[in-house]
C-alpha cells in the first residue's frame, strides 16, 4: 500500500529538481556580471561572455542587474560585499543620475550632430546582420566616433562586399563551366 502524497510534498523542490530561478541565478558568475556591466558601460561587445550565453539570458541578466541597482540605490545598506559594491559602482555609471555635461564647442557639435545613417548602407547592413536587436546601441557608439571614421568604415565594408561579389561571380562562372563540360 502506497503512502498518500500531499500537495506540499509534490510542490517541494529537491536538489535534482531545482527551481528555475535558482538555476538562472547560478548561470552567471560574479566575474561574468562585472564583464557584462563593463561591456554595457563601454558600449562594446568585446567581453568574455561571447558564445557562453544566449541573447535572452543576457537580456534577463541585464534586467535583473538593473533591478538590483535600483534597489541598492534606494537602500545603500543592502550593499554588503565587495562584489556588490563593484557592481553598484559600475551600474551607477550606466543607470544612475546623469552628470551635467559641459557645453560642447562648435567642432564637437558638428562631430556629434545627427548622423544620416542612409549615407552608410554597407556599414548599416553589417550592423543589422550582426546585431539585429541592438542596432540603436551600436549606432549610439558609432555616432561618437565622428563622420570621418564612419566614412572610413563604410569604404572598407563596400570594398569587402565588392571583393565578395567578385568571388561569387568567379564561383558562378566555374559552376557554369563545369556544367557545360
Amino acid at each position: 500500500m502506497s503512502t498518500p502524497t500531499t500537495i506540499s510534498a509534490v510542490n517541494r523542490r529537491t536538489p535534482t529538481n531545482p527551481s528555475p530561478s535558482a538555476a538562472a541565478k547560478k548561470l552567471f558568475t560574479q566575474n561574468d556580471e562585472i564583464d557584462l556591466l563593463k561591456s554595457l558601460l563601454n558600449n562594446t561587445t568585446e567581453n568574455n561572455l561571447n558564445g557562453q550565453f544566449s541573447e535572452t539570458q543576457i537580456n534577463d541578466k541585464i534586467r535583473r542587474l538593473k533591478q538590483k541597482y535600483q534597489k541598492q540605490a534606494k537602500s545603500k545598506p543592502s550593499i554588503k560585499t565587495p562584489h556588490d559594491r563593484q557592481t553598484y559602482e559600475i551600474s551607477r555609471e550606466i543607470w544612475g543620475p546623469k552628470k551635467t555635461e559641459k557645453t560642447p564647442t562648435e567642432d564637437e557639435k558638428k562631430e556629434y550632430s545627427e548622423i544620416n545613417w542612409s549615407d552608410y548602407p554597407f556599414l548599416m547592413r553589417q550592423i543589422s546582420g550582426a546585431f539585429p536587436r541592438s542596432e540603436e546601441i551600436y549606432k549610439k557608439g558609432l555616432k561618437g566616433l565622428g563622420e570621418d571614421v564612419l566614412k572610413g568604415f563604410e569604404k572598407k565594408w563596400m570594398e569587402l562586399e565588392m571583393e565578395e561579389a567578385e568571388i561569387e561571380a568567379k564561383k558562378a562562372q566555374l559552376f557554369y563551366n563545369q556544367m557545360k563540360d
